[in-house]
């Protein structure tokens, strides 16, 4: 019972003695009782000196009550920058040489034959040159002269080419809007197995439409 005792002694008075550098005086009386204390021991007492020392600023209590910076304490959170937007297509804004016609497309067209009466050879009207019996029947406007000469001639046939330019903004914007609304009504139109390649195109296509806005 005496040794129980000791023992419970011993671990009190090291816990309470751990918080600062002390000796604490481990005192047995005649009688073989033990107690400890911050003073030296009564007289006819057996003594003994057991140095405790503090917990210093590396201990992990001390490491987790330290408080932070003020500085470090007050730096608001890092804030998500969201991924840039697929760049847009680059498209080719074009007038056609035989029809005068508009259009986009990724690469300008290589050149081709027309007809000279298209084009405005002979120097008659078209309808002089293409109305009468066998002939072609065509109508286009007059947009420009073609180069003649060569073989080709015998043929009635003369090499033309499209005039193209990189496409404006605007309309890059609207191709792929138009793009992105007709890949949607196919999608709502598609059975269940078949909509994974346009939803995946909606994606790609809503992510070029972030720089569009």
């Amino acid at each position: 019972m005496k040794a129980t005792l000791a023992a419970a002694a011993i671990v009190a008075g090291i816990a309470w003695w751990a918080c600062a550098d002390a000796q604490v005086y481990r005192c047995t009386a005649a009688d073989g009782s033990v107690s400890f204390q911050d003073r030296a021991c009564a007289h006819g007492q057996t003594q003994t000196i057991i140095d405790v020392a503090a917990r210093g600023p590396d201990s992990p209590a001390a490491a987790a009550t330290t408080p932070l910076p003020d500085a470090v304490a007050a730096a608001p959170p890092a804030a998500y920058l969201s991924p840039p937007p697929a760049p847009l297509p680059e498209l080719y804004a074009c007038v056609g040489a035989v029809n005068g016609k508009h259009y986009l497309t990724s690469s300008p067209p290589p050149p081709y034959l027309a007809p000279l009466g298209v084009m405005g050879y002979p120097p008659q009207s078209l309808s002089q040159a293409y109305g009468a019996p066998g002939g072609a029947g065509m109508s286009a406007p007059e947009l420009s002269h073609p180069r003649v000469g060569g073989p080709r001639i015998a043929t009635g046939m003369t090499e033309v080419q499209d005039y193209c330019l990189p496409a404006a903004h605007a309309e890059v914007c609207g191709y792929v809007r138009k793009a992105y609304d007709e890949n949607h009504r196919k999608l709502r139109m598609a059975m269940p197995n078949e909509q994974p390649p346009f939803e995946q195109r909606e994606r790609n296509l809503q992510d070029q439409l972030r720089n569009c806005r």
